[in-house]
């Protein structure tokens, strides 16, 4: 029976390619990995109908919804970009990526991974932004392979891999900072998970160590959850004679959105009256009459990694556990002026 390179290089845990290179004697694959391809197809042959009931190996990613279990254009924009990249290295490993979404008021998480061990899942994508102590506590005993997104619960017995938070907060501080800004504020969106738990973090530690604050979280303000929130409560606050400073750091990209209209719909100029840096790019910056200055957050290189490590554990090459912290890109707009 004729044997598919996608069964082989599954397997084998090595691309497609790489099985169709060592078939036919071309160069690009090592002498080791050839032979192991051509000995394992040898071995495989005369197994007849065996192969033909076998199921494609999965890897299945899990992904915590907020309390409300609505997906909102940040996380939606987030999730999409991971999980891309993520099912793209997956499927050139030869495996399927299925996803399912978790609502801790709804779902048994217990009963969804006891359901993985059953079925046909080589590992387990856990996409654990909105996930709390409590609720993993379930994979303690977990038998399957899997690796920790967007959170770090200090677990020695998997990798878990984040964005660096703290590093692209005190990069876009520093941009404002060495723009002569020293009347700083930070607006933080309502959400409270881990990312924003660590950039804030990293906002108070660049304040105190430059002297511009007085106390701890003296420079940070709520300004709502969704854009159109966000705007209203920026409007307000500017009617009510809040104070407006010379530069703002906007915790998202949705309360870059939101305060930059509220600022334009009450007369101020971006970024000759007010200058801003956003945490992650803003889609269809166009319609804000700018180009915000902001930090990428790169979340598909999180979904290639994190299931590179992942495939490292199905096949059981590695023993060691990392934390892997992956660093945003500061993009220059037109944004923010110096001072």
């Amino acid at each position: 029976m004729k044997i598919k390179a996608k069964d082989v290089a599954r397997d084998l845990g090595v691309s497609t390619a790489t099985v169709s290179l060592a078939i036919n004697n071309r160069p690009g694959v090592n002498e080791e990995t050839r032979q192991k391809v051509l000995k394992y197809i040898k071995e495989s042959q005369g197994k007849g109908d065996e192969w033909k009931n076998r199921k494609e190996k999965t890897i299945r990613m899990y992904t915590f919804l907020q309390k409300n279990a609505i997906i909102d254009a940040d996380e939606n924009a987030r999730f999409y970009m991971g999980y891309d990249e993520a099912s793209r290295r997956a499927r050139a490993a030869g495996y399927k990526m299925d996803m399912v979404f978790v609502d801790r008021c709804k779902d048994d998480l217990v009963k969804l991974l006891k359901e993985c061990e059953e079925e046909n899942v080589a590992g387990v994508y856990l996409g654990a932004a909105y996930m709390t102590e409590e609720d993993y506590r379930c994979f303690r005993n977990f038998k399957l392979p899997y690796v920790l997104c967007e959170q770090d619960f200090g677990d020695m017995r998997t990798d878990s891999i984040v964005l660096h938070n703290q590093q692209g907060v005190k990069t876009g501080l520093k941009y404002l900072y060495d723009n002569g800004h020293r009347d700083i504020l930070y607006l933080r969106n309502s959400k409270d998970f881990y990312n924003m738990y660590e950039r804030r973090s990293a906002c108070n530690a660049f304040m105190n160590k430059t002297g511009l604050q007085g106390a701890e979280n003296e420079k940070i303000i709520d300004i709502g959850g969704l854009a159109q929130e966000i705007y209203e409560n920026m409007y307000q606050y500017i009617k009510s004679n809040g104070h407006v400073p010379s530069a703002i750091f906007a915790e998202n990209y949705e309360v870059t959105i939101g305060v930059s209209r509220a600022l334009q719909s009450c007369g101020y100029r971006i970024p000759d009256d007010v200058s801003i840096v956003g945490f992650d790019e803003v889609p269809g910056a166009a319609l804000l009459g700018f180009n915000p200055t902001c930090l990428k957050a790169l979340h598909g290189n999180v979904g290639n990694i994190a299931v590179g490590r992942l495939l490292e554990r199905i096949k059981k090459r590695t023993k060691e556990s990392v934390q892997i912290l992956v660093n945003t890109e500061l993009i220059i707009g037109n944004s923010v002026k110096r001072i």
